[in-house]
């Protein structure tokens, strides 16, 4: 059995999968703890609840599967999320629980609201693949499915010394899904030109020619942009290659000479536009020496302009750092404010305590009619639960009035951000075509003035008559 999963944000994002029925034969969902109607209203409002908690990933997600041999019930699977629930330190959070049959097999995935609304704090998601792990084992042990090893709780080390590793993720599985290419085979392409190259330029241009586009990542030295857009990690194309080892090896490709992730994007785009696969001149072009004087320029721009949009990427990356500081103290200030609120509320809807009188009374009603005690009981319970329900509906639309209006302001945020990101770019297209032209001018000029004094020198050497303008 083999348990994924990770504390995440984008309650849409998540939602949107796991209710698709164009890729699954089959989606049931088996289980959903809260009183909102579907999934993505329950992870929406779950996610809201982690705005008053210092923490931004307010969802848990895990996906369960079990080896095509074996059949699980509805039982079983709750069985297992009652198990991994358990290992996680998840238990008593509100859950759902949604199962897709794809291919002939089914799997689950389970989502949690990590937000604690006793303490108003995130649960815990550290070592939760160690977690994954000994849930794994329990049910393996406890359904009698084979053994499957894995990198920490069910590793051998004595037979598994090294770190075992998937060759592909599940989001280069999903890539390969929407590019329709073979994980497979493309890694094998990218690790032949990687071998027959002997310079990391060799090797960009080799991938260049192959249809990529290599960029600098976010959080990697290098990836890869596709025609679809996708970013791929490049030292996972490459079989036996450590990060180390490719940044060694691409040490002759600056990092400031790399488009961004959103600019090799656009460079696709342009791209297929600019020949499609029906009118596309596939003869090599003609090899024309550039010129190292307006080489040298192109690249002294490429880099004055990269180094323009990097300090731009910081300045974006601090204005939304500032906007969601801003929105987590605004949103501080309103949890606080609501558990003044909820204090008092308690205290005014206190009822009185009962009269010596009252209490000896109610002793002998209730010992003498063990139904009078059972209807306390009860009637004490329910204005409880009315209470929790009510301050959880306040809850819901507090956070939910506080969700809308930050997502509205990242969203004109990274509205204004794209525009000037896009503005940048264009001016920087004018200056390097201003700034060539200029230079086109110049070395003209210089030619012209050049071959007129060559002319002075010819007349003043030969004299006038040998002047062919004399004659």
């Amino acid at each position: 059995m083999i348990i994924k999963g990770a504390s995440r944000a984008a309650p849409s994002q998540l939602a949107r999968p796991l209710g698709r029925t164009d890729t699954n034969e089959r989606v049931d969902v088996l289980e959903l703890q809260s009183p909102a109607g579907t999934p993505l209203e329950a992870f929406r409002d779950w996610q809201a609840l982690a705005d008053g908690t210092r923490g931004t990933k307010g969802l848990y997600h895990a996906n369960i599967d079990t080896d095509a041999q074996y059949s699980m019930t509805h039982e079983q699977w709750r069985r297992a999320v009652d198990v991994l629930e358990e290992e996680l330190g998840l238990t008593g959070q509100p859950r759902a629980v949604v199962l897709h049959e794809k291919n002939g097999r089914e799997h689950i995935h389970v989502v949690w609201a990590r937000t604690d609304l006793d303490t108003m704090t995130l649960r815990s998601d550290s070592h939760n693949y160690q977690a994954h792990e000994r849930a794994s084992a329990r049910l393996e042990r406890e359904f009698g499915h084979e053994h499957v090893p894995g990198k920490h709780a069910k590793r051998d080390r004595d037979a598994q010394p090294e770190m075992p590793s998937a060759d592909f993720n599940h989001a280069e599985w999903q890539q390969a899904e929407r590019s329709g290419t073979d994980p497979r085979t493309r890694k094998a392409e990218i690790t032949a030109l990687f071998e027959a190259s002997d310079t990391g330029k060799a090797f960009r241009a080799a991938l260049e020619d192959a249809g990529y586009i290599v960029a600098r990542g976010d959080r990697r030295d290098f990836v890869l942009i596709d025609s679809t857009g996708d970013v791929i990690s490049l030292r996972r194309q490459i079989s036996g290659v450590t990060a180390k080892d490719l940044r060694t090896f691409m040490a002759d490709v600056p990092a400031a000479e790399l488009p961004s992730v959103d600019q090799a994007r656009l460079l696709h785009q342009e791209q297929g536009r600019a020949a499609s696969p029906e009118d596309r001149d596939l003869s090599p072009p003609p090899v024309d020496k550039p010129d190292p004087r307006t080489q040298s320029l192109r690249d002294a721009l490429a880099a004055q302009h990269a180094a323009e949009l990097a300090d731009q990427e910081r300045r974006h990356a601090h204005e939304v750092t500032e906007l969601q500081e801003r929105q987590q103290a605004r949103a501080d200030e309103a949890f606080d404010a609501f558990a003044r609120q909820q204090a008092q509320r308690s205290i005014a809807d206190r009822e009185p305590e009962p009269g010596a009188f009252e209490r000896l009374w109610r002793n002998i009603r209730e010992a003498i009619s063990e139904e009078a005690r059972t209807q306390r009981l009860q009637d004490e319970a329910r204005k409880l639960a009315e209470a929790e329900d009510r301050r959880n509906d306040e809850i819901r639309v507090m956070v939910s009035g506080i969700e809308a209006t930050d997502r509205a302001e990242i969203q004109s945020l990274i509205e204004w951000q794209g525009r000037e990101r896009a503005d940048l770019l264009h001016e920087h297209e004018r200056d390097m075509a201003r700034r060539i032209a200029e230079d086109e001018r110049a070395r003209q000029i210089a030619r012209e003035s050049e071959e007129r004094r060559r002319e002075a020198e010819t007349r003043q050497r030969d004299g006038p008559e040998r002047d062919p303008r004399a004659r």
